[in-house]
């Protein structure tokens, strides 16, 4: 058999009517396809517990200060909060909560209300696929950036992420796959049974459940029947009755194998076996 060659990912040609797509949409979107369409596409939103606490600490990291150089200067400092940026050659626009640097060279810090997660990457896709974004859009302005920072504020600990191949080649095909189904005008399929699901603020909009239900086979499912059990009990009581295991012979008893079901011993030790 011959190998397939992969083709090479190319962006959708955006009308200077087509919105860009908010980075964090496509934080959405690796975590649930379905999602990101409610919330970017029908605009559908409802608040949760954490989606308020995470708003409350995500309050100082909104407020702005420090400003980002449009021609940076060698070895002039960066720290620049609440950065709005976007790309039309990428499509995709967001505010980035904290930029540092030197010169050109930068760094994207991305807060999270969360504790750091104990996997390989520091990071789940999600939040790395969102600050990888970001890092291209500081490209796209002319700055050097080849990793970013996720701070983590209930376990406070800072994550660097590099933007290696894999991870570029992942958040492109993100924003490709959300511009997809945007403007194919289809709502991705629910997950299936997914721990994602209840504690999602979405799932009383999105009732993956219930949707699952109604577009579930018509085919009728094959009723199960549980095994007849024909056999029945075998009592040993001589005082030095034993057993081999498995049971291959019954010293004083003709009763056939394959009809009984267990064999109760009751010797002078008065052990019960419930094994057959």
């Amino acid at each position: 058999m011959s190998e397939q060659r992969e083709l090479p990912l190319t962006f959708p040609e955006l009308s200077a009517e087509a919105p860009l797509i908010p980075v964090r949409m496509i934080n959405e979107y690796v975590y649930c396809p379905r999602l990101a369409y409610l919330e970017w596409v029908q605009a559908e939103f409802a608040h949760s517990a954490d989606t308020i606490d995470g708003k409350i600490k995500h309050k100082r990291v909104d407020e702005r200060s420090g400003e980002l150089p449009e021609q940076p200067e060698e070895g002039e400092r960066v720290h620049a909060r609440s950065v709005a940026l976007s790309s039309t050659r990428l499509g995709i626009t967001a505010k980035l909560d904290l930029v540092e640097g030197e010169g050109s060279y930068v760094t994207p810090v991305d807060y999270k209300r969360g504790a750091r997660p104990h996997v390989a990457a520091g990071a789940y896709d999600p939040e790395r696929v969102q600050l990888c974004a970001q890092g291209l859009l500081l490209r796209e302005h002319g700055f050097e950036c080849d990793s970013g920072v996720i701070y983590f504020a209930a376990s406070r600990e800072r994550v660097r992420v590099p933007f290696d191949d894999a991870l570029i080649e992942m958040t492109l095909a993100a924003i490709t796959g959300l511009r997809g189904i945007a403007f194919a005008g289809h709502i991705p399929p629910p997950l299936e049974d997914s721990p994602k699901c209840p504690r999602c603020s979405l799932v009383g909009i999105c009732l993956p459940d219930e949707v699952r239900f109604l577009t579930r086979s018509s085919v009728e499912p094959r009723p199960l029947f549980p095994a007849l059990q024909d056999a029945l009990p075998l009592y040993v009581q001589s005082p030095r009755a034993f057993r081999t295991t498995p049971i291959k012979e019954l010293r004083e008893s003709c009763f056939p194998r394959h009809e009984c079901l267990g064999l109760i011993e009751a010797a002078s030790s008065h052990l019960i076996s419930t094994k057959g």
